[in-house]
């Protein structure tokens, strides 16, 4: 169990730290929290209930700690960074088995720095190259002559097609496929109607460093080229991304996404849940998404938008307001035609 003084966490978040010094062992929801734990508050609402809970300690915003006088605080400018980075300090992982099993299928040519991990039932095709401190568990497939970057973990059962390229220290979580053929097809004319003709892919998918995906996330590969993931990109589960793509740095997809083929996503996008995008669309820098919205076209780099198909959200929510009002609206109208009549 890890052990850390409530000084020392506040010198790593860069906070300052007001009251007794000792050691925490974890950090918890406020409710659940023990004497050996430390909270967080992230506003004035949660501060009642901090202040009867059980721990000792609180991570909270600069000013708060004049709520707690019976508590050590940590004062920060951001809480919920602040909070991140202190579940890595106290994250729970469980050792991996370093070494090659011997269950593993490794074929000629395949280049594997250790130590590494490589678990049972995993197939390494020829010419692959892994990283020092790459750990891949149970059920894994990683196709010919692609690359894994150092401290990337590759959990059960993820599909990495030939030529795949990924980046160092990304996690890859059970089920993913990244690789796979696009959806790309013509239609032939037929007596009866038409025959659908595969689009055979030639290109290949390259993720970036410090790249997280979601379980049962699909990355297709490129008709030529590349679909690319960029560096700091995080990916929810059940997220769909199609061929020749490009997504830029430090984008934040959530799940149930889809993204249509040769779409760009600029630096910063933030997508939430059920979005979709409309083959060759493409969205500027820092620009957001809300849920649900259908993309198509073009949208300007810091701009928030929402509806189908999306526009700006300020327009958007007016005319939501106005939507509800149309059955009301509409028997105004009939009353005032019939008294017009």
């Amino acid at each position: 169990m890890k052990k850390i003084k409530v000084s020392e966490l506040a010198k790593r978040l860069d906070g300052n730290f007001i009251g007794e010094d000792f050691e925490v062992e974890g950090i918890n929801a406020i409710s659940l929290a023990n004497e050996k734990e430390l909270i967080f508050v992230d506003s004035l609402k949660r501060v009642a209930e901090a202040q009867n809970s059980k721990a000792k300690a609180v991570l909270c915003p600069e000013g708060f700690s004049q709520y707690f006088v019976d508590k050590s605080a940590i004062e920060v400018k951001d809480v919920r960074v602040a909070f991140a980075k202190i579940t890595e300090i106290f994250k729970k992982e469980i050792e991996p088995r370093w070494g090659i099993s011997s269950q593993a299928i490794v074929e000629e040519e395949v280049s594997i720095e250790e130590p590494c991990s490589i678990y049972p039932w995993v197939y390494i095709q020829k010419g692959a190259k892994i990283g020092k401190n790459v750990v891949v568990y149970p059920g894994t497939f990683i196709g010919a002559y692609s690359e894994i970057g150092e401290n990337t973990i590759i959990y059960s059962n993820v599909v990495i097609y030939p030529y795949t390229k990924i980046g160092k220290n990304c996690i890859i979580h059970g089920g993913v496929v990244i690789g796979a053929d696009g959806f790309g097809f013509a239609q032939e004319q037929t007596e009866d109607g038409y025959r659908n003709i595969k689009i055979y892919h030639f290109g290949s998918v390259e993720i970036g460093d410090e790249v997280e995906i979601g379980a049962n996330t699909t990355i297709d590969k490129s008709v030529f080229g590349k679909t690319v993931i960029g560096e700091g990109t995080k990916i929810d589960n059940l997220v769909q991304i199609g061929h020749n793509v490009r997504v830029g740095k430090q984008n934040i997809l959530v799940s149930h996404t889809a993204i249509g083929g040769s779409a760009v996503l600029e630096d910063y996008v933030m997508l939430a849940g059920q979005v979709g995008v409309a083959p060759y669309s493409r969205i500027g820098k820092g620009a957001k998404v809300a849920a649900k919205s259908g993309v198509s076209g073009k949208i300007s780099p810091g701009e928030e938008v929402a509806g189908i198909p999306a526009i700006k959200i300020s327009i958007w929510r007016r005319a939501v307001v106005i939507f509800a009002k149309l059955p009301d609206l509409y028997r105004e109208i009939k009353r005032l035609l019939a008294k017009k009549d």
